[in-house]
């Protein structure tokens, strides 16, 4: 009987040890913190920003929004610090296009020499956009207006070769993007140094 007794005791302990512990489903699921999609911008980047996006340069404002949506952008303090991170994004950007219209020159089964030609318009004019880019940021600082006219006619050369590319008919979506861009990317350039010369006006 004592050792039944015994017996049963420990059947009882063993029972109500396995009833309070979790279980081992349970146990391998750690509890870990979702993080979010999106981390908003500052109160203060954000009204710059909006400011910029919502400007009558700006030719496709969902284009802006995401383009600015960066942290370098979210820790711009002003209009001369966002155009230098604009300058740098859009110059990028355009260096993207640059290495695929390269490679599309370099291709033995290219075709015709008009071909050749339209693509060579647009790696001049991709190459003088990139470099324009590196100069806003500068000329902005010393001569407001004449950074603006400088960045806002970067957007020709996508024109240019988006013609060029037409009159040879080259289908190239990825160039075509590129074009888009590079235009956008001027326009926010031209928003942003305008701003920059008209509140440059003001102090004077």
């Amino acid at each position: 009987m004592a050792n039944l007794s015994n017996l049963c005791l420990v059947s009882t302990v063993l029972l109500s040890v396995f009833a309070l512990s979790p279980s081992p489903t349970m146990a391998l699921i750690p509890k870990v913190a979702i993080p979010k999609a999106k981390v908003p911008l500052p109160a203060a980047s954000s009204k710059l920003v909006a400011q910029v996006c919502n400007g009558v340069y700006i030719q496709n404002r969902r284009f802006c929004l995401k383009a600015l949506s960066n942290p370098q952008a979210a820790a711009a303090k002003d209009l001369y610090q966002l155009t230098n991170v604009v300058m740098k994004l859009a110059a990028a950007n355009a260096q993207t296009t640059l290495n695929v219209i390269n490679g599309m020159v370099k291709k033995p089964s290219l075709g015709s020499t008009q071909s050749l030609k339209a693509l060579q318009s647009c790696l001049n004019g991709y190459e003088y956009a990139i470099q324009s880019f590196g100069m806003i940021f500068n000329e902005v600082s010393e001569d407001p207006m004449t950074g603006n006219y400088d960045v806002t006619v970067i957007s020709l050369e996508a024109d240019t070769c988006e013609r060029a590319l037409a009159a040879a008919k080259i289908q190239t979506p990825r160039i075509s993007a590129g074009n888009r861009f590079l235009k956008y990317y001027s326009s926010i350039g031209g928003e942003i140094t305008a701003s920059i010369e008209k509140a440059t006006k003001g102090l004077h």
